[in-house]
């Protein structure tokens, strides 16, 4: 190689070891000042896993594509005396080499779809934590300050702005489920599209009347998706990483968790508004035990403390759609209102956020 050539190989080298230096200190200054759902998101097993998987096929790719750049070559030296058409050769290794490179190039779309899928999924816990802290201080018809219907009480006007936000985030990632025709469930109720259509226009917030566009139809047939509305899916495992439970499941589980003094069962002891009432007579006067007021009503309620932690679980099912690869990557599921077979990867997250609605300093005592 001449003394030109080897100083631009040089300086090209140089040029690249410096940008690579640069990408990494961004990427440890952008790490070090990341919200704490990304980081999360980042460090999860699901998205090491995918990253591991993108780079690992990238790698494999980049040396099939070195091996016949170096291979071909050779071939054609080595035979120029007998031969000069290598076009059967070509194909040959086309042949040989194209399903594989194909196999590997959908199985990283994929898993690079499913990372996106997993950094989406831990935002829409943030989101649902974030409207957590918002909701839980306020008054809300009969849910006051701090005080929230568990699920056995029914609806929960608190509990249903939490899913909410949640949903609305999961809203890109989702495949569209179509409300109209058969196959949507025994269950699903009629003019389901108009009311998803009418449900999504709320939580976009725009006005109810007007002509529907096309983009909103599109958008409410993955928010359907999303909210899992009157939808079940089910099935067993079939090799696939993710998990699944056989039986029923809702699309998105979006659940906010008890209180931490309500998760041993008996909140009397421990409850932050508790009062004490007469237990029995004794020589000493009357014995007083402890009660949480919010747990023996009529109808129960859980109560937050200022600083108790608004832990939302999140459950979804991300649909993978990249053909071959997706049964490598999920397990195989039915969906009412989705055709042929299906491939679903199950993502869970917990959200956390304190409870901020309370003083800006502890009450002492």
């Amino acid at each position: 190689m001449k003394a030109t050539g080897k100083r631009e190989l040089a300086v090209l080298a140089a040029a690249s070891a410096l940008a690579m230096v640069g990408i990494v200190a961004l990427v440890v200054k952008a790490a070090s000042r990341a919200p704490q759902w990304l980081t999360a998101a980042a460090a999860s097993p699901l998205a090491v896993r995918c990253a591991v998987l993108m780079a690992g096929g990238v790698l494999v790719l980049g040396l099939l594509v070195a091996l016949l750049v170096r291979v071909r070559p050779r071939l054609v030296a080595s035979r120029r005396g007998l031969h000069v058409d290598q076009g059967g050769t070509a194909a040959i290794e086309m042949a040989f080499v194209f399903p594989l490179g194909l196999m590997i190039f959908l199985t990283v779309t994929q898993a690079a779809l499913l990372f996106n899928a997993n950094m989406v999924v831990h935002y829409a816990a943030f989101a649902a934590a974030r409207m957590a802290t918002v909701v839980v201080p306020m008054e809300i018809n009969d849910e006051s300050h701090n005080l929230v219907y568990s699920p056995d009480q029914g609806i929960s006007q608190k509990r249903e702005m939490i899913r909410r936000a949640a949903v609305l985030a999961l809203v890109p990632i989702s495949a569209s489920l179509e409300t109209t025709g058969a196959g949507i469930g025994d269950d699903f109720l009629p003019g389901a599209e108009d009311m998803v259509v009418a449900q999504t226009r709320q939580v976009m917030g725009l006005s109810e009347s007007g002509e529907t566009p096309g983009w909103l139809r599109r958008v409410a047939a993955q928010y359907a998706y999303a909210d899992g509305m009157c939808t079940r899916l089910g099935g067993g495992a079939s090799g696939g990483s993710s998990g699944s439970s056989g039986g029923s499941m809702p699309i998105t589980m979006i659940e906010l968790a008890p209180p931490d003094h309500w998760q041993d069962g008996n909140p009397d002891p421990d409850c932050p508004y508790r009062h004490h009432r007469r237990d029995e007579w004794t020589q000493w006067g009357w014995d007083y035990e402890p009660y949480c007021p919010f747990c023996h009503r009529d109808l129960p309620i859980w109560d937050y403390w200022y600083w108790e932690m608004l832990d939302v679980k999140l459950t979804y099912q991300f649909l993978l759609e990249v053909p071959y690869a997706s049964r490598f990557l999920g397990d195989e599921i039915t969906v009412e209102g989705l055709e042929g077979r299906n491939f679903a990867a199950q993502i869970r997250v917990v959200g956390s956020l304190s409870n901020e609605g309370g003083p800006e300093l502890r009450p002492s005592g």
